[in-house]
């Protein structure tokens, strides 16, 4: 099966688990928001692969005007009802991020391309991805991208099991990992761990001009859980330390997801 088979019937099987892992505090979506409110542009938004309507439902609450498409109709289904019981309009279609000719898209000011490069394992086709994304992005709009980092999975045993990685069978990552390449495979679906320093040279090529990139979870990753569920004073100098410093290349291991910012040249 091609991985967004794959990744489809996974998403499908529970929405609501993909909803919950960003539910209460947790500094990816904290840090991402701040990042939301500082660059993007206008009032229109397309959330490409916006899963259950997060950052959808979000964006709508603050007056955005909001389009989501998902490659799981589970996923769009769960979305539209999270944005009646919030008492906002979005509108949700189910639809692959590599192609988006139906349904019929317009311009947005804003593009969010936060979970399609998760997945997909061939270069060319994170690509057609952004391809896409720019092709539904108006003139001087805002793209915001998000990639998997190489660093995730080793930070998830830090953070909390180190003991099982004696267990894990994909140690071929750290193999990746030496030779500076992205891993590919099955994890939690199939994903992809991206090598970090593929990410600026990737978007120069499909004709993108950076503004930031950051990441999302700041210097926590490796202590995530644990940092989440302590005091707020706690959370608190976490977070002041993560946004100083969350933009700068050598902390960027420290994240599990990492954000690219552009505009269209």
């Amino acid at each position: 099966m091609d991985e967004a088979d794959v990744v489809r019937r996974s998403y499908d099987l529970s929405p609501k688990r993909e909803w919950k892992r960003l539910e209460g505090f947790h500094f990816e979506f904290e840090i991402t928001k701040r990042f939301l409110s500082k660059y993007m542009q206008g009032k229109s938004v397309l959330d490409i692969g916006g899963g259950p309507g997060r950052y959808s439902v979000y964006l709508a609450k603050l007056g955005y005007d909001v389009t989501l498409v998902d490659l799981s109709p589970a996923n769009v289904e769960f979305a539209k009802k999270k944005a009646a019981q919030e008492n906002v309009n979005i509108a949700a279609y189910a639809a692959d991020a590599r192609d988006l000719s139906r349904p019929e898209l317009g311009e947005y000011d804003n593009v969010l391309l936060m979970g399609p490069l998760y997945h997909l394992f061939k270069r060319s086709d994170r690509a057609r991805c952004v391809a896409e994304a720019k092709r539904h992005l108006k003139k001087d709009g805002a793209l915001f991208a998000s990639f998997i980092s190489i660093t995730a999975g080793y930070n998830l045993y830090l953070d909390t099991a180190p003991r099982k990685l004696i267990n894990e069978s994909a140690l071929d990552l750290f193999e990746k990992m030496e030779r500076d390449e992205t891993w590919t495979g099955r994890a939690f679906t199939d994903a992809a761990f991206v090598n970090l320093k593929e990410i600026e040279p990737f978007f120069d090529e499909c004709g993108f001009e950076k503004l930031t990139v950051f990441g999302q979870e700041g210097l926590c990753g490796p202590r995530l859980t644990y940092i989440e569920r302590s005091p707020k004073k706690v959370r608190e100098l976490y977070m002041d330390i993560s946004l100083r410093l969350c933009e700068n290349p050598q902390y960027f291991p420290y994240s599990n997801h990492i954000m690219y910012i552009g505009k269209a040249k």
